[in-house]
């Protein structure tokens, strides 16, 4: 029975563990090209780029890399690299965006970029924390495991909040309307009213009533 519950336990870290992974490889095309990813706060974030010769993969092209928090702060950058690693540590969550610049357009339309995109369980260092804490594999799945179900209900709380934010913005949206239908009708029915008794006074000075 034990056995079953581990295995369970061990298939479902391998079904969650992708979640946080992201490997992407496009040209540039343009002297800037810039990603963007969705994170949480208190994330770990670990990001390889490699920029290569779009016609010859041996031949390394330099890029600058600045990544940027949700308020446009800087929180990493590096200058004129073929390839690298930028890794921090999210304060705030929100839209997290990560630029490459080329040297100039010539270059941007033969650069080719790689990139390995990880968060939270993904970014984290397993293999240290084992040596460091002495633990077994079956200890590690675990453990990955257990950070891979916070991370989702943390996500799922994320997606709560702004859920509860979307709701807020949509009743203070109906309400605003409703407060303008309402005036529109009060100055259609006084414009009606006051021209009622303007061409009532108009037919009474003509003396047609």
């Amino acid at each position: 029975m034990a056995g079953a519950v581990i295995s369970v336990l061990l298939a479902a870290a391998l079904v969650l563990l992708p979640l946080g992974t992201q490997a992407l490889e496009f040209e540039m095309q343009t002297q800037q090209k810039c990603i963007y990813e969705e994170i949480n706060q208190n994330v770990i974030v670990v990001m390889d780029f490699k920029a290569f010769n779009s016609h010859n993969p041996d031949q390394a092209e330099n890029v600058d890399v600045r990544v940027e928090d949700p308020h446009g702060q800087i929180v990493n950058e590096a200058h004129g690299k073929a390839e690298g690693q930028v890794a921090f540590t999210t304060k705030i969550a929100g839209e997290y965006k990560a630029c490459f610049t080329a040297r100039d357009l010539q270059a941007a339309y033969t650069t080719k970029l790689r990139i390995d995109w990880r968060t939270g369980v993904a970014a984290t260092d397993w293999n240290a924390i084992a040596k460091k804490e002495h633990l077994d594999s079956l200890t590690v799945e675990l453990r990955k495991l257990e950070d891979n179900i916070r991370e989702v209900y943390s996500e799922m709380l994320l997606l709560q909040q702004r859920e509860q934010e979307m709701r807020d913005i949509s009743e203070v949206t109906n309400t605003r309307v409703a407060y303008f239908s309402l005036a529109s009708l009060l100055v259609c029915m006084l414009s009606g009213t006051w021209q009622l008794w303007y061409l009532r006074r108009f037919f009474q000075r003509k003396k047609l009533l």
